[in-house]
């Protein structure tokens, strides 16, 4: 059992995308800090690149509440394990603060009006909301979006606002007056209109945070403008003011038997797109993590399994193809029966080959017989329902999971290898039922897809994924031949 949570929190949320929130919470974050707090941040959703940001500023961890593939007590349970250390915690929204995916068929009736919005992460967390709003282009009306908010969701714990882009003393007393006199709310903050005082590299298409050079002093100016312009004194006391959140059960999982087993896990610039949650499932099931670089080195030695997650493989696709030592590695290993797990950037590193935008053509390691290409146009994107098509080490056949991909990239004329035909993971649904094919490739101990898995929604996908790499790792050393 997870005891009582209990400490100070807050969500930060938007009207739209690009109103700020980001930039507010890094500042938040960073001015917490600078007054000795330790933060623990959060993301709703499943976005893996604010995380990095965040996980920056707050060096923790950044970790994601998606209600939709979690389910509310799996949010409870990565709200409060994430918690363990820290001080007070804070929550950047997604979107919209109601934007969420639509009902799903399989959702019942009576259910949250707004499933997987902002607003339903924060009424599962118990968390007080601070409603972040561009005031560049706005007067009095400002105060008509804060009101609809508040009324859309008479239980919403909609506690302020902060006004980001305004241009002056003026302005912000225009819009404050009109805010309290017709929403009865505060502005606890108002950021200036100063391109200094901003995260320019967070816009569409964010750069690793390895790639941003100017991270460092983007954050700091940031936390000053938090610093003066923003009541800290009462945010910090309406975060103490947030409900307890109630104990939850811990998931029941077997007790590892066994040696540990070597997980290989590719971790730099192109590979950076993993749930911290799936990292500590995987530990905790009897994995020894083994970070290696797939741009600068090959494979670690005496691997019992290999799990390869998204990032940017298309950005250092000539580098990666470069890495010949890396991809003849992959392929020993997998003709020994290693099992491999992959996930977007991995898949696209197992396949034939990758073509850019600017169409050439690099060649990977091969193991799938696929061939991926980067659109320009826009990325696919979504919450994905799963059904597994056949049995392979992340269940049995007919096993329903939720995933979530985004990435700009697709298959072109997935081919056959010699006496190889594609075999996909899953049929695939989009999140309002609606059937979208079947999609990834099974084959033998590799399981390779575009979509993202979150393993909080089920944690015994990771005793499934270790208990298989244990056994395979126990054939090999045998002698024996690893099943297919």
């Amino acid at each position: 059992m997870i005891d009582e949570v209990t400490i100070p929190r807050l969500v930060v949320a938007g009207v739209c995308a690009g109103t700020g929130k980001t930039t507010v919470t890094l500042g938040l974050v960073a001015a917490l800090g600078r007054r000795g707090r330790i933060v623990q941040t959060y993301k709703v959703g499943p976005g893996f690149l604010d995380c990095a940001y965040l996980s920056h500023a707050s060096r923790r961890p950044c970790r994601n509440l998606d209600a939709w593939m979690l389910g509310e007590e799996g949010v409870r349970r990565s709200l409060a394990h994430g918690a363990l250390g820290a001080d007070c915690a804070v929550i950047e929204g997604a979107n919209g603060i109601y934007d969420g995916h639509g009902r799903g068929p399989d959702e019942e009736h009576g259910a949250y009006p707004f499933p997987g919005s902002t607003a339903e992460l924060a009424r599962i967390a118990r968390s007080p909301v601070i409603l972040v709003l561009d005031a560049a282009a706005m007067g009095e009306t400002a105060a008509a979006i804060a009101l609809g908010v508040r009324q859309l969701d008479p239980r919403l714990r909609l506690i302020g606002v902060v006004l980001n882009n305004v241009a002056c003393d003026h302005h912000r007393r225009l819009i404050e007056d009109a805010i309290w006199g017709f929403a009865t709310l505060p502005v606890l903050g108002a950021l200036p209109a100063d391109k200094a005082c901003g995260i320019p590299e967070l816009h569409m298409g964010l750069l690793p945070v390895a790639q941003a050079p100017r991270i460092d002093a983007a954050i700091e100016q940031v936390a000053d403008a938090v610093e003066r312009h923003c009541d800290l004194e009462l945010i910090e006391r309406l975060m103490a003011a947030a409900e307890p959140l109630p104990g939850v059960a811990a998931a029941v999982r077997p007790t590892a038997e066994g040696e540990p087993v070597r997980l290989g896990v590719a971790y730099d610039d192109a590979f950076c797109f993993y749930y911290p949650e799936n990292l500590e499932l995987l530990q905790e099931a009897g994995a020894e993590i083994v970070p290696f670089s797939p741009l600068e080195e090959t494979l670690p030695r005496d691997l019992d399994g290999l799990y390869l997650g998204g990032g940017f493989s298309d950005v250092f696709a000539g580098r990666l193809s470069a890495n010949h030592a890396l991809l003849e590695a992959l392929r020993r290993v997998h003709a020994q029966g290693v099992p491999i797990y992959a996930e977007c950037g991995g898949l696209m590193l197992l396949g034939r080959s990758l073509r850019t935008a600017d169409g050439t053509v690099h060649e990977m390691a091969g193991l799938i017989p696929v061939e991926v290409a980067t659109r320009s146009a826009t990325p696919r994107a979504g919450y994905r329902t799963l059904r597994l098509m056949e049995d392979c080490m992340l269940g049995a056949a007919g096993v329903r999971l939720r995933g979530h991909e985004y990435h700009p990239c697709s298959l072109v004329g997935p081919g056959t290898l010699e006496g190889t035909r594609p075999r996909p993971a899953w049929s695939v649904h989009d999140s309002d039922g609606e059937p979208l094919g079947c999609e990834g490739w099974v084959e033998g101990d590799l399981v390779a897809s575009f979509l993202n898995l979150h393993l909080g929604q089920d944690p015994s996908i990771a005793d499934r994924l270790v208990g298989r790499m244990r056994e395979t790792g126990r054939l090999r050393r045998a002698g024996g031949v690893v099943p297919a």
